[in-house]
């Protein structure tokens, strides 16, 4: 009786085994893998913040011109000395008809477009700003995604591989050479995998929900299979990516377009200096006594005594505006070349721990497990024995794909640093 608990018992825990890994085949039988470059397709086309940013981008290309332009014109009429004892307009002595343009100072109009110019490459450049971090926000979940199932994968390997070694425990139990101890541990084993088994799953869904809504997708939408997302990359030397991203990073280049705006505003306050201009023409129309043309000129004195302080404050406070965007860009460039960095040691670090599990650790592990599972097989080691190599393979294959986890969010944090693309050779492995 106690033989026939202690079979159905480890039967159960391998059905459930073979029931996860029955349904996981069926979802990757049923849907066309989703590629990393399609997933970053939807998700940059259909991001409203995108569209937004692109929106402004188009009201900031309309300011250019309205810079460039002249005020409208003044159109006027006036009516002279007309007596009060008379209701009659005809008796007045002069009507005067003029229209007039207000005409800044040479150059000042250019600034002042030139400065709208930056305008719009500050928004350009914000709605490149924007996609870099959707990209890097589409990598990470992907690469989650993509390692949280490899983890699953490994879980469910493991499961298959137990269940060939409670196959042996049951064979030596059916004829005595082991106790019902022995027989009833590859159960406790198998709990422990369906545990790990549950949290990866969640992770996964975690995972999965957060890029569905990156791809303006409802979170519960279901993800097919993955394709790989692009795996082992080469690295240069550090010192040459910090030199590509001041180069290419989005958020430095922002940082240069506004001292070169805060200069434009800089200019476009010396410029006040400068008078404006009103030009005036007319016509005189004189009941009594021969009509008559009008012209008027008038010009601006800027360096009044009255007004020449306020001009004065408004060129100190540009050029307090340029120093202070030279400091912003100074500042930005250290961050800049510390994201880079520290991206680069963790992508680094990931890449050679992957690479030596790869290489060394998880082939010495399968093959001590093997060679244990014979002399287990011949009872020359007991079952602990072959338990805790089994961990012991286990936890080399979950070390294994959290480097590789750990180098695909790292390569993603150094995209997004340098502004551009890495490029890769070869997949995940």
């Amino acid at each position: 009786m106690k033989r026939m608990i202690a079979c159905a018992s480890v039967l159960f825990a391998l059905g459930v085994g073979r029931v996860v890994l029955a349904g996981q085949a069926a979802t990757g039988a049923d849907a066309q893998p989703l590629t990393l470059q399609a997933a970053l397709d939807r998700a940059l086309a259909g991001n409203l913040d995108v569209a937004a940013l692109a929106a402004q981008t188009q009201v900031a290309r309309q300011r250019p011109s309205r810079e460039r332009g002249l005020a409208p014109p003044m159109l006027e009429g006036e009516i002279w000395q007309w007596p009060i004892n008379s209701a009659n307009p005809a008796n007045t002595n002069m009507y005067m008809f003029m229209v007039g343009q207000d005409l800044p100072g040479r150059g000042k109009r250019e600034l002042r477009a030139a400065v709208a110019e930056k305008d719009v490459a500050l928004a350009e450049t914000d709605v490149a700003i924007r996609r870099r971090q959707i990209v890097n926000e589409v990598k990470q979940a992907y690469a989650m995604l993509f390692i949280a199932r490899k983890a699953a994968d490994v879980h469910l390997a493991n499961i298959e591989l137990l269940r060939q070694i409670a196959d042996v425990s049951q064979a030596k139990y059916a004829t005595g050479r082991i106790s019902q101890g022995d027989v009833l541990k590859p159960v406790t084993e198998l709990s422990k995998l369906r545990g790990d088994l549950l949290m990866f799953e969640e992770q996964a869904g975690i995972a999965a929900a957060r890029l569905n809504l990156l791809m303006a997708r409802a979170p519960e939408t279901p993800i097919g299979p993955l394709a790989d997302p692009g795996g082992q990359t080469r690295l240069a030397e550090s010192a040459d990516l910090q030199r590509l991203a001041l180069e290419h990073q989005p958020e430095l280049q922002r940082a240069r377009l506004e001292i070169e705006r805060a200069e434009g505003e800089l200019a476009a306050a010396r410029q006040e200096y400068k008078p404006d201009f009103t030009v005036q023409a007319g016509y005189m129309l004189l009941p009594h006594e021969t009509d008559g043309w009008l012209a008027r000129v008038g010009v601006t004195w800027p360096k009044a005594p009255w007004s020449r302080g306020t001009i004065g404050a408004h060129v100190a406070e540009q050029i307090a505006a340029a120093d202070a965007a030279r400091a912003r860009e100074r500042a930005m460039q250290s961050a800049v070349r510390l994201a880079v960095h520290e991206a680069y040691l963790r992508a680094k670090s990931a890449q050679d721990r992957a690479e030596l599990l790869r290489t060394t650790l998880l082939p010495q592990a399968q093959q001590t497990l093997e060679v244990l599972r014979l002399a287990y097989q011949s009872d020359r080691v007991d079952f602990q024995t072959v338990i805790d190599s089994q961990r012991s393979l286990l936890d080399a294959q979950l070390a294994h794909v959290r480097a590789l986890s750990d180098f695909e969010q790292a390569a993603a944090d150094l995209e997004r640093a340098l502004g551009t693309e890495l490029k890769a050779e070869g997949g995940l492995q």
